[in-house]
């Protein structure tokens, strides 16, 4: 909401109050756009924005000398009167030289309506998304509607105030809800169920200041405060139409706040069990480093046992040829004796030196494969964990799929409430 600037002349004519017939003029008269002549042709604005499953492009124009009035500074002189009681925005959001603009949207999203086939309850969304779309930005004075789609920008009473007359004119019992203490306005809509907003007579909250749930009372502040208020109705015309679909929007949003928080208790869980896997990813680590090691010296072991056997097997061939030398006389026992007594020397070196390399081996293959089965009990453990991980993950994405659908497309509704009507029960 805005601050209304009082004209400085406001206070010489309260005390010149023997301009009676004047004050009381002023004080009774209503806000009013007093078009700019000065300017000619006409200004235009077009609009992109989702709804359902797709698009809408809307193109509204208007006459230049009615935008250019609508920011001057005589259109926003507001009577004493009309201040405290808020009547101000009626006469802002009615103002006659609006309604060729009205039309002009309700024109086309009526033939959306038509062509899209949409319920009642819909066409409410439908003008609310538009609304909704436009950019939040605030400016220190009021603004009228026509200012507001021209500029494409508005803030909370900006763009209530538009909403509120095309609602009215679509013919919704539509009012304006404004919460002063918070400084904030959005519309009322008609309902007849639990989702009225509480003390406006029946009247849903539908917030435009960025894509919304109708009758969602969750919208807070930047600083995370939130309407507490009983806010001033204020009416804006005299539709009849009412919102039906609130207990869609509590079933949406029940979901939400549920899933929420369980998308929380899943997150401390996933972070817990990540925790617990990098740490028996480190143990699995060593485990591989520490049979690496084991396999590299059952390897030198068994490549020595080898190299010993292939030596021995040499002095083999050795003796074989010295038997036969003495056998054909070629050396003479002496020799032969000295010779195969070398030879065998040797060749009990090197079987003893291969029995020990066997030995050795098969210690570490026995260390090995105890070290390897307790490798596999711990994997074992490690695939278990990361299972019920991993479930953990799929679940908490499949809520955080749903929880960002409801919070990113409310303009969206029957979609995504049958979504969460056709979810896992939380």
């Amino acid at each position: 909401m805005k601050k209304i600037i009082l004209p400085i002349l406001l206070v010489i004519f309260l005390i010149l109050i023997s301009c009676t017939g004047y004050y009381l003029f002023y004080l009774n008269s209503n806000p009013h756009i007093y078009p700019d002549d000065s300017y000619t042709g006409t200004l235009a604005a077009e609009y992109t924005f989702p709804f359902k499953d797709s698009s809408v492009t809307l193109f509204v124009s208007v006459p230049a000398s009615t935008y250019q009035g609508a920011g001057n500074a005589g259109s926003k002189t507001i009577p004493y009167t009309k201040i405290l009681t808020l009547e101000y925005y009626n006469n802002i959001i009615n103002d006659p030289l609006q309604e060729e603009m009205y039309a002009q949207i309700l024109d086309q999203t009526d033939h959306v309506r038509t062509s899209w086939s949409l319920t009642d309850d819909e066409y409410v969304e439908l003008l609310a998304t538009f609304v909704q779309s436009i950019p939040y930005t605030t400016k220190e004075d009021y603004r009228y509607p026509v200012e507001t789609v021209i500029d494409k920008f508005g803030d909370c009473d900006d763009k209530s105030m538009l909403l509120a007359g095309l609602l009215t004119r679509a013919g919704y019992d539509a009012v304006l809800l404004v919460f002063e203490e918070e400084s904030h306005a959005t519309v009322g809509i008609k309902t007849t169920d639990t989702t009225a907003y509480p003390d406006t007579g029946g009247y849903a909250i539908l917030e435009t200041t960025s894509y919304s749930y109708v009758t969602d009372k969750s919208f807070t502040f930047e600083d995370g405060t939130s309407l507490k208020s009983t806010p001033v109705v204020i009416t804006a015309g005299e539709g009849t139409k009412i919102y039906t679909a609130g207990y869609q929007i509590e079933a949406i949003l029940a979901y939400r706040d549920k899933a929420a928080e369980l998308i929380n208790q899943l997150s401390a869980k996933t972070e817990s069990n990540t925790n617990t896997l990098e740490t028996m990813e480190e143990t699995i680590t060593q485990y591989e480093n520490d049979l690496n090691s084991l396999a590299a010296l059952m390897d030198a072991k068994l490549s020595a046992y080898n190299a010993y056997i292939d030596q021995a097997n040499a002095v083999t061939t050795q003796q074989k040829k010295l038997n036969s030398d003495y056998s054909s006389n070629k050396i003479t026992y002496a020799e032969y004796v000295q010779q195969w007594d070398i030879l065998k020397a040797e060749q009990t070196e090197l079987l003893t030196a291969a029995d020990e390399a066997w030995d050795g081996y098969t210690a570490y293959q026995t260390e090995y494969e105890t070290l390897y089965a307790e490798y596999q009990a711990y994997f074992s453990t490690y695939t278990s964990t990361y299972a019920t991980y991993s479930s953990t993950v799929g679940e908490q994405n499949r809520f955080v799929d749903i929880y960002n659908l409801i919070i990113s497309e409310p303009y969206n509704r029957e979609y995504v409430y049958q979504t969460v009507v056709n979810s896992p029960n939380l």
